[in-house]
């Protein structure tokens, strides 16, 4: 799991002094990959034991831990020669084998389950995304209802429930009325997923659970920018495929039963 990952999952345990020292290192990964917990201590203005239990409020075993992942990560990025397509392919494959790795098996529970099934994009590409993921599901008698416009959202939070699921996808995951929104699901215990740009942000924290594509803005000639986006129909595919084997096993243990 990456550390963007982590923090998300986990954005509810750090107080203030833990989002300021990963805001340090966010701007600074390269210089914080060779310091010692004692020179990070020193830059952020604080003790080696705040930064040891901010660790372990991620899970990890302590700053040791930390700092390798923060290694691994920032050489796998800095690894990517300077060629936008070459870029791109990095970015496919990474998403990919992220995708490939990740237990999703919560999330296909929260889908077999769920009463009605809403997805709302943020964008046009993200609306694309919806109804991809609509369609792909349709074919295992599995609805979803696409949201669009903050209209039927409201209408929608309105009368949701705890036996409902609502999926979001944006890019980002900083858009204020789209964060709003997800506030209100989160208040009212509705299931949520996120599907997101890995990053730590704010819809990514708000949802019950994640899922991220990996991407980048990358410049064209130094004029052009963009932001590869088609991971999303990449995940969405293979989130189809993992609920298919979910069927499958639990299939097999009605047999067995």
């Amino acid at each position: 799991m990456k550390l963007e990952e982590l923090v998300n999952n986990n954005y509810d345990k750090l107080n203030e002094n833990d989002r300021y020292i990963w805001k340090y290192i966010c701007n600074n990964k390269r210089e914080c990959c060779r310091m010692s917990i004692d020179e990070l201590a020193k830059e952020c203005n604080i003790s080696r034991t705040t930064i040891s239990r901010f660790t372990q409020k991620l899970s990890l075993e302590g700053f040791g831990e930390f700092k390798v992942r923060l290694k691994l990560e920032f050489a796998e990025n800095d690894n990517i020669k300077d060629n936008s397509v070459e870029e791109v392919y990095q970015d496919y494959y990474r998403t990919i084998k992220d995708m490939k790795d990740k237990d999703v098996l919560e999330i296909c529970r929260m889908i077999y389950r769920a009463k009605h099934l809403f997805v709302y994009g943020t964008g046009n590409v993200q609306n694309a995304a919806a109804n991809e993921l609509k369609r792909h599901f349709i074919s295992v008698n599995k609805f979803f209802v696409t949201l669009h416009g903050e209209a039927e959202i409201d209408m929608v939070l309105d009368t949701a429930t705890e036996e409902d699921l609502i999926v979001i996808i944006s890019l980002y995951g900083e858009k204020k009325s789209a964060v709003e929104h997800m506030k209100k699901v989160k208040a009212k215990n509705i299931p949520s997923i996120s599907i997101t740009k890995l990053s730590d942000n704010p819809i990514a924290r708000l949802c019950d659970q994640n899922l991220y594509i990996i991407t980048k803005q990358i410049k064209i000639k130094d004029v052009v920018t963009c932001e590869n986006v088609g991971q999303y129909f990449i995940l969405i595919e293979m989130l189809f495929l993992k609920y298919i084997t979910y069927l499958g096993q639990l299939k097999e243990e009605s047999t067995i039963l």
